[in-house]
């Protein structure tokens, strides 16, 4: 095999590894009843900034991503959403925006090649404490502001300190509080850290078709002082 050949077959067999890693369909060539939308709102208070993603895949999210045709979109408050590329994603919808406070809510608008049109309102729960001190000999209580914590919603506690970031998981009692047992702050030293709450809700109640779709909101809350001892 000569030197134009083995070209030749090289960008070929790259074009095929390409295209397995990256799949991404135009939503014309694609039946409208199995197209799954995955919708996503966060709001970082520390920030106070709002990003919202949308994406587009056959049948669920591990089909193949869609490109929206210039028969469809989708907006995000009344403004059209920018098509964006990553590592992950070979097409996904992106709107950023500062604000102040976290909005009431997030209005999608999504229209698609047949001329139909689904509207999702996503709510963002918040949530807040206040700096607090814990106690690593003993489970720590801490009451929350902020609807109640259901099934499904996860919640972290974020601590930083010296380049460090740990992750703690809370349980979750009545009255609005978190439970921080003393297991979990077996590893961490004493000090002064710096930490914030990550809340996160999860739905599958989405207008969309056949295949149906989901939801996913994201809260991080201002910045606390958290003291262990």
């Amino acid at each position: 095999m000569n030197f134009s050949h083995c070209k030749i077959l090289l960008f070929f067999v790259l074009a095929l590894v390409l295209g397995a890693c990256n799949p991404c369909v135009k939503s014309n060539k694609v039946e409208q009843r199995i197209i799954f939308p995955s919708y996503s709102a966060q709001y970082d208070a520390a920030a106070q900034n709002l990003t919202a993603t949308v994406t587009f895949q056959t049948d669920n999210e591990s089909g193949n991503y869609i490109k929206l045709s210039s028969d469809s979109y989708v907006y995000c408050d009344q403004e059209k959403m920018e098509q964006k590329t990553d590592k992950e994603r070979p097409c996904y919808y992106h709107a950023e925006r500062n604000a102040a406070s976290c909005p009431d809510a997030i209005h999608f608008n999504y229209n698609n090649d047949e001329g139909m049109i689904f509207n999702n309102k996503l709510i963002i729960k918040t949530i807040q404490i206040s700096d607090i001190s814990l106690d690593k000999n003993q489970d720590n209580s801490i009451k929350y502001k902020g609807l109640p914590i259901d099934e499904d919603e996860t919640l972290n506690l974020v601590l930083e300190k010296d380049g460090h970031q740990f992750e703690l998981s809370p349980d979750v009692s009545e009255n609005n509080l978190l439970i921080i047992s003393a297991s979990m702050l077996h590893e961490l030293k004493p000090g002064d850290y710096e930490g914030h709450l990550q809340r996160t809700s999860y739905s599958t109640s989405v207008k969309a078709m056949d295949r149906g779709g989901n939801a996913v909101t994201t809260y991080c809350s201002e910045k606390y002082k958290i003291t262990i001892q």
